[in-house]
């Protein structure tokens, strides 16, 4: 347990020096931002990512995640749209979908407040099964087992990750609220995280193939062909990927 949280505590400083390090200089990273910035896309591949979409394809027998074929129709056909968007929240001064949706509909306070409850309603669960998901993965590793017990609040570890999220937010993300801030140091941040998840999932279904089969073609036999199903599941879940990835 001392390792895991060693390990946890090496990995929260190195998050900090690369949003510190963005932060402090800006210029040092001019020339390489478009592939920070692309790579920073990825904090949408959350816990989820993990857990949810590998499940997905093997109990449905979807090849690609329905939900990253809604991220990339986004990408691939709609880019005109989310520039548009860009352009409209920068003309506005806008900071949140909360803030857009107000600007565009005679800047109502009463239409932005109920953008944000909803907003809050939809984002509170997601962020509490992420949570979850760390505390639990946390457990797999250091107690060799899945617990999904009861805890006080001062064991619970899913507190200690939300307060550092609310801590690195407030810090890098929320000190200035305008859209023509970009953020540097948290943007960073995530784009640093993001190749070690890459790496991180490459280096799992390396291992996956090559030391748990003899290879691909081992897998492949070794595994059951499970046949597609669930179409309007499929199209709801690439809808939902598209939708994810908008906001």
């Amino acid at each position: 347990m001392a390792t895991v949280a060693l390990a946890g505590l090496v990995w929260l400083g190195l998050l900090f020096g690369a949003g510190m390090l963005g932060e402090r200089s800006p210029e040092r990273w001019r020339r390489l931002w478009p592939v920070i910035y692309a790579l920073s896309l990825a904090v949408y591949c959350t816990a989820w990512t993990f857990y949810g979409t590998t499940t997905q394809m093997v109990r449905s027998g979807w090849l690609i995640p329905p939900t990253f074929i809604g991220t990339i129709l986004l990408y691939l056909f709609c880019w005109p749209f989310l520039m548009r968007l860009v352009e409209l929240s920068k003309a506005h001064n806008a900071t949140s979908i909360a803030d857009f949706i107000a600007t565009r509909f005679g800047k109502s306070s009463a239409l932005a407040a109920c953008v944000t409850l909803v907003a809050v309603l939809g984002i509170v669960p997601y962020i509490s099964l992420q949570l979850k998901a760390v505390a639990m993965s946390f457990g797999a590793l250091s107690l060799g087992r899945l617990e999904d017990t009861p805890t006080p609040p001062w064991q619970d570890l899913g507190l200690y990750v939300a307060l550092f999220m609310a801590v690195f937010a407030i810090l890098f993300g929320t000190r200035r609220a305008s859209s023509r801030e970009q953020n540097r140091g948290l943007v960073l941040a995530m784009a640093f995280e993001s190749l070690f998840k890459l790496t991180a999932m490459l280096a799992l279904g390396a291992f996956v193939v090559f030391v748990l089969y003899a290879g691909p073609a081992d897998l492949d036999r070794s595994t059951p062909a499970v046949p597609f199903s669930d179409t309007g599941g499929f199209i709801t879940l690439v809808l939902l990927g598209g939708l994810a990835i908008f906001t």
